[in-house]
């Protein structure tokens, strides 16, 4: 279900133009110049393997996820997104038997967790018992487990060791909280500041609940245009709105459809997701930009050129060869007329011209508003042997014809008597 929104045409090729109201009070630019389709959030891969554990990887990787979903981690609000896979990850999570991490090459030892090239390896000894500095403040065994993933992880992404801010401050993530707190108290998650450098270094804004999603086909149609593709809000499994505009006049509509592959690319969004919307247009060139819509502002997801046909449309459906003639039926109408149009049927160099004004109740259904007084039947001279029958719709104004179709008939010999 759509709704037409007010018209304003643009003009000049500006990358913003102008705002237009959509339902909701929300707002979308109108871009003129086409755009990528948006990526969505950065998206990170890892694995999860045990080396010599003694004990289940099931809690390892559960915890991961939450702690990599969890809207105070390094996800920064979901403009990052950690992803599971099987294999071929960009990084992988260890669970790894103390004897065993050395193993994994400088900085690592057999005493804590550490991060070395690709692999965040979690030292078994300090994920079952803690350490010494951690258990003494009182903290508990699962917030050391949240904040050795998040330091862990924040070695990969890049950050450094860091430094007790002042005594009775939130340790930073990146602090080595295993050994001493150095007076600072003991934190899970990356502080304020942390999370701004990670989102200044991979230039996204932190929580912005920016939508995101893809536009994928825009295709002419009889007397119009489709546009299908899928749109999600961060931090929601709503359906959000999709706003289309077609030269400049916007309509809007509710992304819904389910969408299990959208469902399975971005785990916790739902597959509610998709939209295909068919929007009456007349025949030639239109321009088709798509947005996803959220509270907070809205997200292109690309512009496509499209060509609709004003030129008639049809089907040769039946082909007969009796002695002497071959007889044809079949359909054809255009789509700027409810009025009845002309047909040329050719078997080799025989021809007739008719008009498709013939009952066809099947056509007047699947084309509603231009009537059901469309078909043809017809019968044209035909030698014996075999012959090409060929159905042509003539344009109302005369501007172009359709072939609706050729057909092989044999034709036999008339009957001596």
């Amino acid at each position: 279900m759509t709704r037409r929104l007010s018209s304003r045409r643009l003009t000049g090729l500006v990358t913003l133009a102008l705002l237009v109201p959509l339902l909701g009070g929300y707002a979308v630019a109108v871009l003129r110049s086409p755009r990528a389709a948006a990526s969505g959030p950065i998206i990170y891969t890892y694995e999860v393997r045990g080396l010599q554990n003694r004990s289940s990887l099931t809690p390892l990787a559960q915890l991961a996820a939450q702690t990599y979903a969890d809207p105070r981690g390094w996800g920064l609000g979901g403009s990052i997104v950690f992803r599971r896979v099987a294999s071929g990850g960009n990084f992988t999570l260890w669970l790894s038997a103390a004897s065993r991490v050395p193993g994994f090459g400088s900085p690592c030892d057999s005493e804590y967790s550490c991060t070395s090239g690709r692999n965040v390896i979690i030292n078994e000894d300090r994920w079952l018992d803690g350490s010494a500095a951690w258990n003494a403040s009182g903290a508990n065994l699962g917030l050391y487990r949240t904040m050795v993933i998040n330091h862990e992880t924040g070695h990969w992404l890049g950050f450094a060791h860091e430094f007790c801010g002042g005594a009775g401050q939130a340790a930073p993530v990146m602090q080595q909280q295993s050994i001493s707190l150095q007076g600072c108290r003991p934190n899970s998650w990356p502080t304020a500041a942390e999370r701004q450098r990670l989102a200044s270094s991979r230039h996204v804004r932190i929580g912005t609940p920016l939508p995101y999603g893809s536009l994928d086909a825009v295709s002419a149609v009889f007397k119009g245009v489709r546009v299908s593709g899928w749109a999600v809000g961060r931090g929601t499994s709503a359906p959000i709105r999709v706003a289309i505009y077609i030269d400049g006049r916007g309509r809007s509509s509710t992304a819904s459809r389910s969408r299990p592959d959208v469902a399975r690319a971005h785990p916790g969004a739902g597959s509610a997701h998709g939209f295909v919307l068919t929007l009456a247009e007349p025949a030639g060139r239109h321009q088709v930009c798509v947005y996803a819509v959220a509270a907070a502002g809205h997200t292109g997801l690309g512009c496509r050129t499209v060509t609709v046909s004003g030129a008639p449309i049809g089907r040769l459906d039946i082909v007969r060869g009796a002695a002497g003639s071959v007889s044809a039926a079949g359909w054809a109408l255009d789509p700027d007329t409810s009025k009845p149009i002309r047909v040329h049927v050719y078997v080799g160099r025989n021809a007739i011209a008719i008009t498709a004004a013939a009952s066809r109740p099947d056509v007047g259904r699947r084309y509603p508003g231009l009537g059901a007084n469309h078909g043809f039947v017809t019968s044209v001279r035909a030698t014996s042997g075999r012959n090409q029958v060929c159905a042509y719709a003539i344009d109302s104004t005369g501007v172009g014809h359709t072939l609706l179709g050729c057909r092989p008939v044999t034709v036999p010999a008339p009957v001596p008597g």
